[in-house]
C-alpha cells in the first residue's frame, strides 16, 4: 500500500484534531460509513468539527450546532396511529424502530461518537445529523434501562436509512 491515508484493517484517516489527534474510520463497515452515504455533506461537516476540536478523553459523544441547516434528522416522535416497523440497518446486528408516517426534519446539529485507540489516535464510531440526546436502541451492548421507553416513543423516519433485506417486521423485538 503506497497510500499513507490508508491504515490497517481498511481504516482511513478522516481528520486531525485541533490538538493533533488523528481520527480514522472504516469507510465500508462502520456506522459512520452508512450515515456518510445517506446524508450528503455529513462527512465534510464531521471533518470540519474534528479539525476545530481538542480531543482528549477516552470516549467522546458530543454534538455541535453548525449555525445553519446541514441536513435532516431522522429522529421523529411517535404519535398514536403512526405506522411503526422494525428492521436491521446496514452494518448493524440489532433492530431499529422506524416510523412510516413521519418525515425527517431539518437540523443544524452534527453528532459525533469517538473512541480512543492505540497510539493516541481515535476512531470515528459514528456520526449523524441531529442531536445526541437519544439513547442507543434496546439490545445494544450499551443500552440503558431508558432505551426501551425512549424507543417506544421515538423512531427513525422510514426510507432515510438502508435496511438489511428481509428484516422488516411489525413485531417489536424488545
Amino acid at each position: 500500500m503506497n497510500n499513507p491515508e490508508i491504515l490497517t484493517n481498511s481504516k482511513e484517516t478522516l481528520a486531525t484534531s485541533k490538538n493533533g489527534k488523528v481520527v480514522y474510520y472504516d469507510p465500508q463497515n462502520s456506522h459512520a460509513a452508512t450515515h456518510f452515504a445517506e446524508a450528503e455533506g455529513l462527512k465534510t461537516y464531521v471533518k470540519e468539527v474534528l479539525e476545530e476540536t481538542d480531543i482528549s478523553d477516552d470516549n467522546l459523544l458530543f454534538d455541535v450546532d453548525m449555525g445553519h441547516i446541514i441536513g435532516e434528522t431522522n429522529l421523529v416522535e411517535n404519535d398514536p396511529g403512526d405506522e411503526i416497523v422494525y428492521a436491521k440497518r446496514k452494518n448493524r446486528e440489532i433492530y431499529s424502530s422506524f416510523n412510516k408516517t413521519k418525515l425527517s426534519q431539518p437540523s443544524s446539529l452534527v453528532s459525533i461518537i469517538l473512541g480512543k485507540r492505540q497510539n493516541d489516535s481515535y476512531e470515528l464510531i459514528t456520526a449523524w445529523v441531529g442531536s445526541v440526546d437519544s439513547p442507543v436502541f434496546p439490545r445494544d451492548e450499551h443500552s440503558s434501562p431508558e432505551s426501551i421507553d425512549y424507543w417506544n416513543k421515538h423512531s427513525l423516519a422510514w426510507g432515510t436509512q438502508e435496511v438489511q433485506p428481509d428484516t422488516e417486521t411489525t413485531e417489536c423485538p424488545w
